[in-house]
């Protein structure tokens, strides 16, 4: 854990403002938060246009199903009306039984008035029949085609729907490819950043330290040469020293509490961040540690640790050391959830089955009672 000892605090906090000065680096909230964000959006369009076109396909699918249901009951309409034709024939016999007849060639050779009349009957029997079925047929062609110009209305507009959506698609596609692109581009030199500052601060410490042991040689040197001249002061002919006075007995002084110990790996805030942004779009799973699936308290790990471990549960969280200047890459908690704090009142954090690893604000994020702690 680290130590949230005051000056300790109050002297790394003025060593870093210092370094960053000194190698130009701000200490605002990370630059990649706002790409992240607009990638995130840029995501969940995406995935928005696919839904939707997933449904004008189904949608077109069936239209074009109907369609060609369409152009089959045309084809049978139109074989029930070569049966029909043919059955027509059978009402007249001999030179009758191929229809079409005209009055005149029906009255031609007619032998007597019972022939006459024999002829008539079946011509107007015929007639009349051709007449009815000619009708039904018109009637029936004029219905089909308007049902499959209705339909090919509809393909038209569902298919100009599909293409639309498509280059939508392509576009959103092409967003995200390039945010991403940036965000990684960020990271990277976020990463850099935090390199150089960290190799600085490292630098300082080593230099205080030497200076610190060179102090201290000098004055072990100083004060055995004090000795060393009072040993050579000593002659044969030197008095004895007089015998110190017994030292005045002091009241006595508690020991001093022990410092907690420090952690035993130092914990870089934007290492912390890279991480998190690096699970972004991960699964939801409950107990899960990663690689690809994470609970909240899993991925807090991971961030923390860069390993797919288990630190503990939100209760071991809230058991840390509580901040009140919260920085990137310290730990959002309460009672029931986790995530890690990337600057500007916003976290990561794996929500939930619906969403996975996200990036909301805090309040969204934590609802209430949710502290600051520092790992």
């Amino acid at each position: 854990m680290r130590t949230a000892n005051t000056h300790k605090n109050m002297a790394r906090c003025a060593a870093t403002a210092t370094l960053a000065c000194v190698l130009g680096l701000g200490l605002a909230a990370p630059a990649y938060a706002d790409t992240a964000s607009d990638l995130a959006a840029a995501r969940t369009k995406l995935e928005q246009i696919g839904t939707q076109t997933q449904q004008i396909y189904d949608e077109l699918a069936t239209q074009t199903q109907a369609l060609d249901q369409t152009a089959g009951e045309i084809t049978q309409k139109q074989q029930e009306i070569a049966d029909g034709q043919a059955k027509l024939s059978t009402y007249v016999a001999g030179e009758y039984k191929t229809g079409g007849l005209s009055l005149l060639q029906v009255l031609t050779g007619v032998d007597d008035l019972s022939d006459m009349l024999n002829r008539l009957f079946y011509y107007g029997k015929v007639s009349d029949k051709q007449a009815q079925t000619i009708q039904e047929v018109k009637e029936l062609k004029q219905q089909l085609t308007d049902k499959q110009s209705e339909q090919e209305k509809n393909v038209a507009a569902t298919q100009k729907k599909v293409d639309e959506l498509n280059a939508q698609q392509a576009e959103a596609q092409n967003v995200v490819n390039s945010l991403d692109s940036q965000l990684q581009a960020e990271l990277a030199a976020e990463a850099e950043a935090n390199a150089a500052l960290q190799a600085g601060i490292n630098a300082s410490t080593a230099e205080k330290a030497t200076v610190s042991n060179e102090t201290a040689g000098t004055t072990e040197n100083t004060n055995n040469g004090g000795q060393t001249s009072n040993n050579n002061n000593q002659g044969g002919n030197t008095p004895a020293p007089t015998p110190a006075p017994a030292p005045t007995p002091q009241p006595s002084t508690p020991p001093p509490a022990p410092t907690p110990s420090a952690p035993s790996q130092s914990v870089d805030g934007g290492s912390v961040v890279s991480r998190a942004y690096s699970k972004l779009g991960c699964a939801y799973s409950w107990g899960g540690i990663g690689p690809n699936s994470f609970d909240c308290s899993g991925f807090v790990s991971y961030c923390l640790t860069g390993r797919y471990c288990r630190l503990g549960t939100t209760g071991t969280f809230m058991g840390w050391t509580r901040v009140s200047d919260p920085q990137p890459g310290d730990v959002v908690v309460n009672s029931y959830h986790t995530g890690i704090y990337i600057g500007g009142g916003q976290m990561i954090h794996a929500s939930d089955y619906n969403t996975g690893v996200i990036i909301s604000s805090v309040a969204a994020g934590m609802n209430n009672n949710y502290i600051f702690v520092r790992y």
